[in-house]
């Protein structure tokens, strides 16, 4: 297996029902990209996957979509800064290789975290997001002793427990920073997660997709209805 050029891009905000009541909506999205790969991994002589992963944030909080005033069947693309992460992804070598197998494939992916603004104050918001960031590395970390050559990706049951302790860690560091003057004075109308998605993809899965890569789609039926998309794809190095 060769390194590839990777990449995972997220490209659209959705809006198929702004839920806001009067006006507009004002969405905006936390991003973290990640990858497990032979940079800072390796597979034990007891086949268990060892090392750490590698954990990529990106700026963003409230405002960073270029419309802050969205409504029904309105499409907004996602600036590359907050959508995009390039990478080269390295397979996960074998300490003791097993036969002619020296190396298994990496894994690429994204966490993203759409939200709808309100009146949470920006500090509040900020906290929020640093604590998606801790959030991402600190499931992914616990994730990478229980995989090994066997189980080399993240079951859909790995993905839904990263998703939720992403969504609790968020919310209760907003929660935390927002103090009971600012909530009345806000009149309780405080930001709300719209929803959360992680997608992940094996090195094998990506180059085998070839050029056309792999699209995705979520959509969240919160505070309205929303669908974010995006393609995830890679190229052999020689």
């Amino acid at each position: 297996m060769t390194d590839a050029n990777a990449r995972i891009r997220l490209t659209t905000v959705r809006c198929i029902d702004e839920g806001d009541g009067p006006g507009s909506a004002e969405p905006y999205l936390w991003t973290v990209f990640f990858k497990i790969d032979g940079t800072t991994a390796s597979v034990t002589s007891e086949l268990r996957l060892t090392g750490r992963s590698t954990v990529i944030a990106t700026v963003g909080n409230q405002g960073d979509l270029p419309n802050h005033d969205v409504d029904d069947g309105e499409i907004v693309l996602v600036p590359l800064a907050l959508g995009q992460f390039r990478t080269r992804l390295r397979p996960i070598p074998l300490q003791a290789p097993i036969g002619g197998v020296s190396e298994v494939g990496g894994v690429l992916g994204m966490v993203a975290v759409l939200m709808e603004e309100d009146n949470t104050p920006a500090s509040a918001i900020a906290a929020g997001h640093r604590a998606l960031n801790r959030a991402v590395r600190r499931a992914l970390d616990e994730l990478i002793p229980t995989l090994g050559f066997l189980r080399q990706e993240p079951t859909p049951d790995d993905i839904e427990k990263i998703t939720q302790q992403v969504g609790n860690s968020v919310l209760a560091a907003v929660s935390n920073d927002v103090s009971a003057w600012e909530w009345l004075t806000g009149l309780g109308n405080m930001d709300e997660k719209i929803g959360s998605m992680v997608e992940q993809y094996s090195q094998d899965a990506l180059l085998n997709a070839g050029t056309a890569g792999i699209t995705f789609a979520q959509r969240f039926r919160s505070e309205g209805e929303w669908e974010l998309t995006g393609r995830a794809s890679a190229r052999r190095i020689p």
